[in-house]
């Protein structure tokens, strides 16, 4: 387009140029002007013939001999100039206007699947966002893409190894240098409540803390210097009920989540300890502290850089969405009963593509842009909940369940991921972990009493609750795991 545009003001140019040499030739050649009696009498025959050249020309055009051109006197060359200039404009004003109708971009991770990838249709559905699908097997995300029919340049896939800093830094890197990002939304996770044993990555932390937390905390800070620059610019990590502890989900369901004094990471080395805490391994658990640690990261981003930065920072529980593959590593009979459990005894059941469509809000209404904030939506859950207290009957009980339908509400989070303390130890743990810049005077091991010890090392199985003498104790046949350490099976769908 561009090189047509160049050729027409070559050739607009190159007419100027054969206009000013015709003019200066036909001035060369007037001859010397005539005695005043002489034109008079010229004027005088050109008068009486002018009838007969008229009707000439009249003839002329009926017949399609004539072209009315022929008479029309050549333009002047300031009329050349003024054309030029016109046209010169329109092609600048071309070239340096801002495209109308130009997209977002936000880029998802995990977004082959599950919660990511229905995020990212709502996204390219609303028509105003180009989305890029960070994703570790990227064959899988081009065919989702294309089962959704997905529009070939509303996004894009990269790769994205979260259990690889390298991965993370090269992903970023490679990001940074072909688009603008306005809104980066972490998404992807593992949970692994049947693992007996922990796995580790290469970079010697356990899988799933790495995954859900520690590679996002990395994204973070590697693309916080290019969102910015957005107009809107967002970040967003996927919370959970289950990190909240004020929550009957998070609150009522063991293991709880807790950080502790984070001596896990601070104690870390190779492959060991598992658990933030230092504690003994437990799957669920670790999946747990690791959205208890996404939703503080959130809290001291929003203190760090909100002010100075502009980035909206925002955390928020989609529902259950009980069809995850998040519970790839259940039993096929839990993945079978535990949606119908949860829409006809809960209501806390929400379907992929509605939560999906909750993350999108997030991501990109105007309600969203608030930031430091934890959202939720007070759907039709019955018992997964957050409980309100009060004194007025009518204002206390369940609410931001996070069932289908309701609307988006602020949700208030857990005394723990509200400690600001406690999230700036966090953070300077975890840069140390990834390889960035920390304050030394956060990252140390801190004494623990005998009871924190003994706390961080509890079961990890079932509470154990009196029973009368009476009543047989059953719990630990329900899961056959349950005698092995863990009782995920039998407490089912924790997201």
């Amino acid at each position: 387009m561009r090189f047509s545009m160049y050729m027409g003001v070559l050739a607009l140019m190159a007419s100027g140029v054969q206009s000013r040499a015709g003019l200066a030739a036909r001035t060369a050649s007037v001859p010397v002007r005539a005695p005043l009696s002489a034109r008079l009498a010229s004027r005088a025959t050109n008068q009486r013939h002018q009838p007969r050249q008229q009707e000439s020309q009249r003839e002329s055009l009926r017949s399609g001999a004539f072209s009315p051109r022929h008479t029309t006197q050549r333009r002047p060359l300031v009329a050349y100039a003024e054309t030029a200039n016109s046209f010169m404009g329109a092609i600048d004003d071309l070239l340096h206007q801002r495209p109308t109708g130009k997209l977002k971009t936000a880029v998802i991770t995990g977004a082959s699947s599950g919660l990511g990838l229905n995020t990212a249709k709502a996204l390219i559905d609303s028509g105003k966002w180009h989305v890029v699908m960070a994703v570790r097997n990227p064959e899988k995300a081009k065919l989702a893409a294309n089962q959704l029919g997905f529009p070939k340049d509303r996004y894009s896939i990269m790769d994205l190894e979260l259990e690889s800093f390298d991965s993370v830094r090269r992903f970023a890197k490679k990001l940074k240098s072909t688009r603008n990002v306005d809104s980066l939304i972490c998404n992807a996770a593992l949970y692994l409540p049947a693992h007996q044993t922990p796995r580790f990555t290469n970079d010697g932390y356990e899988v799933s803390q790495q995954v859900n937390h520690l590679s996002h905390f990395l994204l973070v800070n590697e693309l916080l210097p290019h969102v910015k620059r957005s107009k809107d610019p967002r970040i967003i990590i996927v919370g959970s009920i289950t990190g909240n502890t004020n929550t009957v989900g998070g609150g009522a369901v063991w293991p709880w989540a807790d950080l502790g004094k984070l001596n896990g990471l601070a104690e870390a080395t190779d492959k060991g300890p598992a658990m933030m805490n230092g504690g003994a391994w437990n799957g669920a658990k670790a999946y747990k502290d690791s959205k208890l640690a996404n939703m503080m990261t959130i809290q001291e981003a929003h203190r760090r850089f909100h002010d100075k930065t502009g980035v909206t920072f925002s955390t928020m529980y989609p529902g259950c969405i009980a069809e995850t593959g998040l519970f790839r590593d259940k039993k096929p009979w839990f993945r079978k009963l535990f949606p119908l459990f949860m829409r006809y005894v809960t209501g806390g059941y929400v379907s992929e593509t509605e939560a999906g469509e909750r993350l999108a809000e997030v991501a990109m209404s105007d309600r969203c842009k608030k930031s430091g904030v934890y959202w939720g939506w007070n759907g039709a859950a019955k018992t997964v909940a957050y409980l309100k207290p009060g004194i007025d009957s009518t204002s206390r009980g369940l609410t931001g369940a996070g069932g289908a339908g309701g609307s988006i509400e602020e949700l208030p989070l857990s005394v723990e991921a509200r400690d600001p303390e406690k999230a700036k130890r966090l953070w300077e743990l975890s840069a140390k972990a990834v390889g960035l810049p920390y304050d030394s005077n956060y990252v140390s091991p801190l004494h623990e009493s005998a009871a924190e010890i003994a706390a961080k090392n509890g079961p990890q199985s079932l509470p154990g609750i009196p029973l009368p003498s009476f009543v047989p104790d059953f719990r630990g046949q329900l899961d056959k795991r349950a005698k092995a350490g863990t009782s995920s099976e039998f407490q089912g769908g924790r997201l």
